[in-house]
């Protein structure tokens, strides 16, 4: 929520989305969270939930991001799930925070949708989430994050950094999970579960530029 108040002073008054893969999901920290700080710290607007979920923003809302009470345009946060990419379309958003984008229900087709929906304004995107699969987030997100060109900022954190988790649970974690399923889900590194064809291929030890295949190796 505050990377989305901070986006919300940088843009300006106009539209601006929230995403999780379910709308349960996102009714169990999201909602909750957002709330707190625009509605129960700032009472900066108000949050309905039919027929479109979305909280617009009052007067004192307004003079608190844009420094006045009339901007001239209104402004909402709009609630969508990543699991239908058509309920992200018809819409113009300045910046979106999408949480849980790892899970297998968040669709690539959802996270091309909602790049559509910010091309205008040039949003920025914040994806909060676990590395729960193999899937669009690592390929598209964090694979490309380092390279030179890349406008991609990775930022990875264990769970143990936050002050609230404790030693004895890091510890308890490591001793008794499986390396790779520790590594993702407290370490929030990707790593291959065991089972999979070729689990052990490393594209940077095991690809090589292409090269004439020499006459005399054997065949």
């Amino acid at each position: 929520p505050m990377w989305l108040f901070r986006e919300m002073q940088r843009k300006g008054p106009g539209d601006y989305l929230i995403a999780s893969p379910t709308f349960p999901l996102m009714e169990i920290k999201v909602v909750p969270e957002f709330k707190r700080l625009f509605k129960g710290l700032g009472n900066m607007g108000e949050y309905v939930a039919s027929p479109i979920r979305k909280f617009t923003l009052n007067a004192h809302g307004n003079q608190t991001l844009f420094g006045t009470p009339d901007p001239g345009e209104e402004t909402h946060i709009y609630f969508g799930y990543g699991s239908d990419p058509d309920s992200l379309e018809s819409a113009t958003y300045k910046a979106a925070w999408i949480d849980e984008g790892g899970q297998k229900k968040f669709r690539l087709a959802s996270w091309e949708a909602i790049l559509r929906r910010l091309s205008i304004a040039q949003g920025r995107v914040l994806i909060t989430t676990t590395p729960y699969t193999l899937g669009w987030l690592k390929t598209e997100l964090h694979d490309k994050a380092s390279k030179p060109d890349s406008d991609i900022a990775l930022v990875n954190f264990p769970s143990i950094a936050n002050p609230l988790f404790t030693k004895a649970e890091w510890e308890r974690a490591k001793r008794t999970l499986p390396a790779w399923k520790f590594n993702m889900f407290y370490r929030g590194v990707f790593d291959r579960p065991p089972g999979l064809i070729y689990d052990c291929f490393d594209p940077a030890r095991h690809l090589v530029p292409r090269f004439a295949i020499p006459e005399e190796w054997e065949r």
